[in-house]
């Protein structure tokens, strides 16, 4: 018996399988998500760590990559390590299988991070580990721009508010900043000076470092409650950071920061642009 044959014969049957067919079909069509973006993993986590200072990619591979890469490297399930080591960045991409439950690797990767991110250097800026692919396009791109502020002032405004506030959002793998100049105090060495005085920058750097903190020293506890103390020495003004003392002499003097080097309230000097219609502005990647 054939199909036509079929449908004459017993034609209630084939009315109720068209109707199931067109009740699967109704209810997928109102039922069924529709996503854009749909959430998908792609097996891997990225650990992306911005180095303050240029630091060359010879250091940076040496003090940044390797012991994360050691220390990321007995993650279970994973299949293959990536690392890239260029000025002032740091990129570990781990691959993993795909039966690995990603959920599951992303936070032993975080535990095994934790453990040695006390040991790199003080120049690294917040690391990011999150499950995306350094080449991913942002779903999201947002422009601030103002007839008042300059870019560098919207910059400002950005990395202190915004920027924190759309990575807490669920779902947000990583929100990245372009465009307007990032402020930075800039301490310009004189070596003629140094030499004279017999002082190497790195002292110069270490006074500094060691004057410049704000950490919790301990606690106070009382019956019903408990204090918690920090030091607070933070550089406030340009004048602070002049006026350190970089060494006494033997015969009494003593040598600042400003008697060796001129300090400026400066930006960094650029490496990107942003525009939206000719016009400077700040973007937001998300």
């Amino acid at each position: 018996m054939n199909l036509p044959e079929f449908s004459i014969k017993k034609p209630v049957t084939v009315f109720m399988i068209v109707l199931i067919l067109i009740l699967f079909g109704t209810v997928s069509l109102f039922k069924l998500p529709v996503e854009l973006y749909p959430n998908t993993s792609f097996g891997q986590i990225s650990i992306i760590i911005q180095v303050r200072g240029g630091i060359p990619p010879t250091e940076v591979e040496q003090l940044v990559t390797k012991p994360v890469e050691e220390a990321v490297a007995t993650v279970s399930n994973l299949q293959q390590l990536l690392s890239i080591s260029k000025e002032g960045e740091s990129t570990v991409i781990m691959s993993f299988e795909a039966s690995a439950n990603m959920e599951f690797e992303a936070l032993e990767v975080r535990e095994k991070f934790a453990k040695i991110k006390n040991q790199l250097p003080k120049e690294i800026e917040k690391p990011v580990i999150a499950q995306f692919q350094q080449g991913d396009v942002p779903i999201v791109i947002i422009a601030v721009t103002s007839e008042k502020r300059t870019t560098e002032d919207i910059r400002k405004i950005v990395d202190q508010s915004m920027k924190e506030d759309f990575r807490r959002v669920s779902g947000v793998a990583n929100v990245e900043v372009a465009g307007g100049r990032e402020r930075k105090i800039l301490l310009e060495a004189d070596q003629t000076r140094l030499a004279a005085y017999g002082i190497p920058i790195d002292e110069v750097t270490s006074v500094l470092g060691s004057n410049n903190l704000n950490l919790l020293s301990g606690e106070v506890e009382r019956k019903r409650d408990r204090y918690l103390v920090r030091v607070q020495g933070e550089f406030e003004t340009i004048d602070q950071i002049q006026n350190m003392v970089v060494r006494r002499m033997p015969e009494g003097t003593v040598i600042r920061v400003k008697d060796v080097a001129t300090v400026k309230d400066s930006y960094l000097d650029p490496n990107e642009y942003s525009r939206l219609d000719v016009k400077p502005v700040v973007t937001i990647y998300i």
